[in-house]
Order: C-alpha cells, then structure tokens, then sequence
C-alpha cells in the first residue's frame, strides 16, 4: 500500500467528518476558508479529514463546565 492510498483509508470526505463532530458541512467550509477548523487534505477537489486529525482537534478543545 502506498502514502496515497493510506490517505484515502484512514480519511473521510466533509460530509462525514461534519457527522463526527456535529457540525454542518458548511460550518466546515467557513471554517476552511477562514484558517479555522481540524486540519485537512485538498486532493484535487476533494477535501479529506484524517481521522486522527478530527481526533485530535476535538480533544483539543476547551471543555464547558467544571468537573465532578
């Protein structure tokens, strides 16, 4: 298996990762345009999103309230 190929089986189109973090997928394109956002991978037209990259920002994230 090569580089490329480990991209596409470890990536998901916009459409999914919007779903994995709740979010819709125009969010995501706002998000992209203005330097925000989980890191991405433009391969041709296509946007892809690592997933261990959505991961990561995710817990990235400062959380809401205090813990238990």
């Amino acid at each position: 298996m090569n580089i490329h190929e480990d991209i596409l089986r470890l990536s998901v189109k916009s459409t999914v990762a919007a779903e994995m973090l709740g979010l819709s997928r125009g969010t995501l394109a706002n998000w992209r345009a203005e330097g925000r956002g989980p890191r991405y991978i433009k391969l041709g037209r296509d946007v892809l999103y690592r997933v261990s990259d959505l991961e990561a920002w995710l817990d990235a994230q400062p959380t809401i309230g205090g813990a238990a």
